[in-house]
């Protein structure tokens, strides 16, 4: 399973592209991974770089005054309670790397293509 990184994926700010991008590498090392113990801290590394990646949308966001900002905040908040969940199961010794994936696969091809793109339309408008 791969999660393929697009250009076109790219919202307009550099930071957050470089961010967003690294989350996908991040999640294909996951995915193709069957080393089970660099799998945990890799899982850990992805939920902190998911939740900063987050929040540097979301002040962004702020900064523009995205009107579709509260939707888009509020499916961040369902991806990390859904990532965090499958992370405390991992610190359980429940490794479910199956769901983890399945997370970040819903988080790419869900809300990378649909709700960043409505946000990299906007900051083309905006800017």
């Amino acid at each position: 399973m791969s999660i393929e990184w697009l250009e076109s994926y790219k919202i307009g700010n550099a930071e957050i592209d470089a961010s967003q991008q690294a989350l996908f590498e991040l999640a294909n090392q996951i995915a193709t991974s069957e080393d089970w113990m660099s799998l945990r801290p890799m899982i850990v590394t992805l939920f902190k770089q998911m939740q900063t990646q987050f929040e540097l949308e979301e002040a962004l966001m702020a900064k523009v005054a995205f009107p579709g900002a509260q939707a888009h905040a509020q499916d961040h908040q369902h991806l990390l309670t859904r990532l965090r969940d499958r992370s405390m199961d991992v610190g359980k010794g429940h490794m479910n790397k199956k769901a983890i994936v399945g997370v970040v696969t819903d988080w790419a091809h869900r809300h990378v293509v649909n709700q960043d793109a409505e946000l990299a339309q906007y900051l083309a408008i905006w800017a």
